[in-house]
């Protein structure tokens, strides 16, 4: 069984954990962590989730993501994700962290990482991911319109910011 620690909205431990899956008070908090591998071409690795995924079934997001399981740090956490959805080795030291944004019961950290990963390198978690593709900034827009991408709110900002 996973679990989330939980915060408050200034992201101080509030000294407890949840089960994954377990509803947040208002005034609670847990944190995701999203990566966004960008290479030298200008082209982010993007992944499309598995269909049978609770949220967002099927659709393309950044590279890797989830949330962060309890006594973990946000990099700690991306680097897991990165890992475990890609099998592929990313370094605390390669994250970059652009932006943190507080919405609902969620504190978002966000990270780019500057890699040249082949496609080839990736072994997919297919119970998470179910293939990877490659996408610059403009691809991406045409593919939130398109609602084939989770559409949120930071990208413009973020894709602006690197």
């Amino acid at each position: 069984m996973e679990y989330w620690d939980v915060y408050d909205k200034k992201g101080k431990w509030k000294r407890r954990a949840i089960r994954k899956g377990e509803r947040l008070k208002n005034d609670e908090y847990h944190i995701i962590v999203e990566g966004w591998i960008l290479r030298d071409d200008g082209n982010f690795i993007i992944q499309r989730r598995a269909l049978d995924k609770k949220s967002f079934a099927g659709m393309w997001y950044c590279s890797a993501g989830g949330s962060v399981i309890s006594r973990e740090t946000p990099k700690e956490g991306m680097v897991r994700e990165f890992k475990e959805e890609l099998g592929i080795d990313i370094s605390e030291e390669e994250l970059h962290l652009k932006r943190i944004i507080t919405e609902k019961n969620t504190i978002f950290y966000i990270f780019l990482v500057r890699k040249n990963i082949s496609l080839d390198e990736i072994k997919l978690q297919e119970e998470e991911v179910m293939d990877v593709d490659l996408a610059d900034p403009n691809k991406i827009r045409k593919m939130v319109e398109d609602k084939t991408f989770i559409g949120l709110d930071y990208y413009e900002k973020f894709f602006k910011g690197i």
